[in-house]
């Protein structure tokens, strides 16, 4: 949402209070989001529906029209980072994971049962054939069958991209890599599938009772549909499941406001920092298909909730990114293009420049000569631009991103490790080397134009802290990409009648204390000092945000405290 924003809870009101009183500006140390404070128990809403017609009309005209920024994240705690939620529960950029924790991602077993699978519907949404199906544990799945011409593309490109997503710290279903004996599968009653013959559209349905329907068995499904799916040497087919999520389905979310019968949802969805720093953790994989059908909201039952069919149950609900089979090169039913990323679908900059120059205008990724595999599509690091990239559908909290998300976002990004990637792939199951290859090499070098884009956009010095009279940080960029050590910083403080600058070649600003003695009644905002420090980046350029640090000057240890970063 851009322009005003009007944010509606107690616990919001209650941390900005200070802007109400006196005209301040919010500072980082007054918010303190709870981790819990998304799952007080509410009463079980209804399903969302969202029609893609209504989506995209939206994105594509009625939001275009939309005028001004709708501002900073709301949700960024003191250290301008995000606390654990039903929305994100942060992971490998706070505590790095093992390779193999990597690879299995948010798997908790190993994919549907050996043994024959039922079919209990059919799926209907989406561009990929697949069907509901219960194992022989009788667990269920939703298995999705990669595209006959493309096999193996998009189911290895949806487990990798969505264990990827897991480690980055967002909520996702487990997704296997699954191979099936087309002999060993059973058909519930009223399963529903429609073939083509001879022109004409064929209904099949199990339990057939209607003149116009054809009775629909195994050897029927196998012969209509599954021979058109290349099988392995033992006879199985590759496909993808997804297990069934804990909870009951309640539609997707929005991009874009809050869930009204979501009492837990008091934060505007372009406002909340893990929502757009998003955009970041897309652009790595091109996972360009962020409509909202493909994320879902799941009620979890609260344990003292009544279960019987009359009461009112009573929960939260829990959010989650489905989905990925458009990433890595897989646009899910065929691969991807070099225009998939660096334009939307309906892109009216790119066509009225076209319109424009009469047909001259050539956009800068044509003349990029792709390098893919023929089995997989187009996923490097050229022409990639972080700062541009673009979802097939314009998405308004991706358009609310600015620096400070787009830092948090590269942070999670830059914290996998090439022996994470390398490991990860095995997630694929990808048997062609040369794909495994290739996407690993985009992996690598889309995570480097990203580290280098955003971290240029701000003073990228984290995890700060006191040794001594220093405040000391951590230089993101000399740890990632080298070169010296070179600061500007500024010291204000009015309760001490400090202000002071200088410059630093080492990775600490060391503080004096306070020329006179803080009176115990001062107004709280004045006892704290302002530290800003400008990262001095290659060419001597002092880069365009300092990282601001609140400093707290502590008497009776005679020491300072960090308690709130802005970057």
């Amino acid at each position: 949402m851009r322009g005003r924003v009007v944010v509606k809870s107690w616990l919001v009101i209650t941390a900005i209070a200070g802007t109400a009183c006196g005209g301040r500006t919010v500072q980082p140390w007054e918010y303190a989001p709870s981790p819990m404070a998304d799952t007080l128990p509410i009463l079980e809403p209804e399903e969302r529906d969202v029609p893609i017609i209504y989506e995209a009309a939206h994105a594509f005209v009625i939001d275009q029209f939309a005028v001004g920024s709708p501002g900073p994240a709301a949700n960024a705690d003191a250290m301008d980072e995000v606390a654990n939620s039903t929305w994100f529960t942060n992971r490998n950029a706070v505590d790095p994971l093992m390779p193999d924790e990597v690879m299995r991602g948010p798997h908790t077993g190993d994919g549907p049962a050996p043994g024959p699978i039922t079919i209990t519907s059919n799926k209907s949404e989406g561009v990929n054939v697949g069907f509901f199906i219960e194992d022989s544990r009788g667990v269920r799945y939703l298995m999705k069958l990669d595209p006959p011409e493309w096999p193996e593309m998009a189911s290895g490109a949806d487990v990798l991209a969505t264990n990827l997503v897991w480690a980055s710290g967002y909520h996702t279903p487990e997704n296997y890599v699954y191979f099936f004996d087309p002999a060993s599968i059973t058909i519930e009653d009223g399963v529903e599938v429609d073939a083509v013959e001879d022109g004409l559209v064929v209904e099949y349905q199990t339990g057939a009772d209607e003149p116009d329907e054809q009775e629909l068995t195994p050897e029927k499904l196998r012969e209509i549909l599954l021979e058109r799916y290349p099988p392995g040497p033992d006879g199985r087919i590759r496909t993808s499941a997804s297990k069934f999520i804990e909870g009951t389905p309640k539609g997707p979310f929005s991009w874009k406001g809050v869930r009204a019968d979501d009492p837990n949802d008091v934060i505007p969805h372009e406002l909340r920092r893990e929502v757009r720093g998003y955009y970041v953790i897309a652009s790595w994989l091109n996972q360009t298909d962020t409509k909202q059908g493909n994320t879902h909201d799941f009620f979890v039952l609260d344990p003292d909730s009544p279960t019987d069919d009359e009461a009112r149950r009573f929960g939260h609900l829990r959010h989650y990114m489905l989905d990925n089979g458009s990433s890595l090169g897989s646009g899910g039913a065929h691969p991807h293009s070099r225009r998939v990323g660096n334009e939307n679908e309906f892109d009216l900059g790119a066509m009225g420049m076209r319109f424009i120059s009469l047909g001259a205008y050539e956009r800068p990724w044509q003349d990029e000569v792709p390098q893919n595999p023929p089995n997989i599509g187009w996923y490097e690091a050229e022409p990639f631009d972080p700062g541009d990239w673009r979802p097939n559908m314009p998405n308004p909290a991706f358009d609310a991103v600015d620096a400070r998300d787009g830092y948090w976002g590269a942070k999670i990004v830059m914290s996998f490790t090439d022996a994470q990637l390398e490991r990860v792939m095995d997630a694929s199951r990808w048997s062609d080397p040369s794909v495994r290859s290739y996407v690993l090499e985009g992996l690598k070098g889309r995570r480097e134009k990203i580290g280098r884009y955003w971290f240029a956009e701000v003073s990228p010095l984290d995890d700060p802290r006191m040794e001594g009279r220093a405040l000391v940080f951590d230089d993101l960029w000399i740890r990632h990409f080298g070169g010296p050590a070179q600061y500007e910083w500024r010291l204000d403080w009015d309760a001490a009648d400090v202000d002071q600058a200088g410059t630093a070649t080492q990775s600490r600003i060391e503080i004096p204390a306070p020329a006179r003695p803080v009176p115990p009644d001062e107004d709280p905002d004045d006892r704290l000092a302002r530290l800003r420090v400008w990262k001095i980046q290659e060419g001597g350029r002092r880069a365009p945000r300092p990282a601001t640090f609140w400093l707290e000057w502590d008497a009776a240890s005679n020491a300072y405290d960090v308690v709130g970063v802005r970057y």
